[in-house]
């Protein structure tokens, strides 16, 4: 008798949790926006013959589901005890490195796609009336190859970004300079250049990259021994916020105060920081007040600066600016992502530089990139 009960009492408790499950999912309104996750989520896909035919509504759906489900974050907590207990390496699509860092999967792109957006890019530089300097930014795990796990699928940006503008990547652009910035990575690549829960490289590692800009572009660069840096610890980013891996080491922020004035819409304030974000989960968000669509940085007129630069660029750039109004009295930067204006006359103003500056992920799968062609 007491086997018989058990497998029923076992049925009827998750029978229970799922129709708490379906309740909860019809009565909550559905989120736009998970702030833990730092991403928007999926909404319920419209139907139609053609989607249901070749499978695209089903994909839809099953995503819808997932971002949609009732009491998420705490599951995806739960699932990442759980997936410590087996051993496992990898979870909501974050695998576990060495050294505590979290990587994003990201196992393929479509080169096709690349191709349209580096043609957009080549586009926009060909209508610009000022030169035109492009630097991509390799994802964590290119770089820091040596903490993945064995065998982990991860698409290969490597054999894309090397050997410069000769290789793979750097031969498809035309009308600008292409900057190579992998090598200057490698060389650092046991130092604390990208964050460890996060999907952005550290400040230092922007650094690097400013760096190597500055050669290229006959400037001086900012000496990071000739400023006090702030410090903030406890950054847990995008990557920990997918994966809620339990004993995570925390990343520490690191900026530099630098005097410049920076406008965004229709707000000006006496700083490039938001200190206020440091006080909140997303605290990369605290460079250039987070994601927009357009920024406005102006700083006082010194010795050996240059009027103004362009920025086209998405969030990877936002630790890197700050040190560029050494260099330049105006930065305007613009994000593709929420800019809604012609990029052919913004390629006609007079500006003194142009600088774009995308992840790799972003320019090989970013479609708001293709406005750079228009």
């Amino acid at each position: 008798m007491k086997k018989t009960i058990r497998p029923i009492r076992s049925f009827l408790i998750l029978f229970l949790i799922l129709y708490g499950l379906l309740i909860a999912s019809v009565i909550l309104p559905d989120r736009e926006y998970s702030s833990t996750e730092n991403k928007y989520l999926a909404t319920l896909p419209s139907v139609s013959l053609k989607s249901v035919l070749n499978g695209s509504f089903a994909e839809r759906y099953d995503t819808y589901v997932s971002d949609q489900l009732p009491g998420r974050d705490s599951w995806i907590a739960l699932r990442s005890v759980s997936e410590s207990f087996l051993l496992r390496t990898e979870n909501n699509g974050v695998v576990y490195g060495e050294d505590g860092y979290l990587f994003q999967k990201y196992t393929s792109f479509v080169e096709e796609d690349l191709r349209d957006n580096i043609g957009a890019i080549n586009c926009f530089s060909s209508k610009a009336s000022a030169p035109v300097y492009v630097v991509i930014v390799p994802s964590s795990y290119t770089v820091l190859g040596d903490l993945l796990p064995e065998g982990a699928p991860f698409a290969d940006q490597r054999s894309v970004m090397e050997n410069g503008q000769t290789g793979k990547l750097g031969s498809l652009f035309s009308g600008c300079s292409y900057i190579d910035i992998l090598s200057a990575l490698d060389r650092h690549s046991d130092e604390y250049i990208y964050y460890r829960t996060d999907h952005h490289w550290t400040t230092d590692g922007a650094w690097l990259a400013y760096n190597v800009l500055c050669t290229h572009l006959g400037l001086d660069s900012f000496s990071r021994s000739s400023g006090k840096a702030y410090e903030s610890e406890g950054f847990l980013g995008t990557s920990y916020s997918r994966c809620r891996r339990s004993g995570q080491i925390a990343d520490i922020i690191k900026y530099y105060p630098f005097d410049a004035v920076l406008t965004e819409g229709g707000n000006t304030h006496d700083s490039i920081y938001d200190y206020t974000k440091l006080s909140t989960r997303d605290r990369y968000a605290m460079f250039l007040y987070g994601n927009g669509a357009e920024r406005k940085i102006e700083s006082a007129p010194g010795a050996g600066k240059k009027g103004s630069l362009l920025v086209i660029k998405d969030s990877f750039a936002d630790c890197l600016i700050p040190f560029l109004t050494n260099n330049y009295e105006t930065i305007t930067c613009i994000d593709p992502r929420y800019w809604s204006g012609s990029f052919s006359s913004l390629a006609a103003e007079g500006y003194d530089d142009i600088l774009i500056l995308f992840g790799f992920e972003d320019l090989a799968g970013e479609s708001s990139i293709l406005k750079l062609g228009f």
